[in-house]
């Protein structure tokens, strides 16, 4: 897929979701889908330990790894295990940016769920929806340095 020059330069893009911050306990892209996890130790001052959600078309929370632009980062820079990941709780209606499962085709108006990597893929028959495309995104041309972002609505 080609760059889009018109892109966002940040993840969280309308709403009033709640920002949290929580340790990585895996690399972790912004505009990734998060999991809380248990794994390793508690650490001080953070609500918890976060991952890329695992479970494809799974239950999930709308939680959704930010950029760091406080710290100089952008949506391109990824978070390492052990680094501080800022992310939104996002709410109904909120609009975020996240990523699309390489090799999905979708159109505005379907509705995304997991994929169990940390990005969305359509909802297949019961599967829990947690999001809806807001642009058509076709990647299934992508390959491991596709930009598969998209403009996504929260249920």
């Amino acid at each position: 897929m080609a760059h889009n020059t018109n892109r966002p330069r940040r993840i969280h893009l309308t709403g009033d979701g709640r920002h949290e911050e929580d340790i990585a306990a895996a690399v972790i892209k912004p505009g990734h889908l998060l999991a809380t996890t248990n794994a390793g130790e508690v650490l001080p001052n953070a609500c918890g330990r976060v991952i890329p959600h695992g479970v494809a078309g799974g239950r999930c929370e709308a939680k959704f790894a930010l950029e760091d632009a406080l710290q100089g980062r952008t949506i391109d820079d990824n978070y390492a295990i052990g680094e501080l990941v800022p992310n939104v709780q996002a709410a109904k209606g909120d609009v975020v940016l996240g990523w699309l499962s390489e090799g999905e085709v979708v159109e505005t108006d379907d509705f995304l769920t997991s994929n169990g990597d940390g990005s969305l893929r359509p909802v297949a028959g019961t599967e829990h929806a947690v999001a809806k495309a807001l642009e058509n995104v076709d990647a299934s041309d992508s390959g491991a340095e596709g930009d598969n972002r998209i403009r996504i609505r929260i249920l």
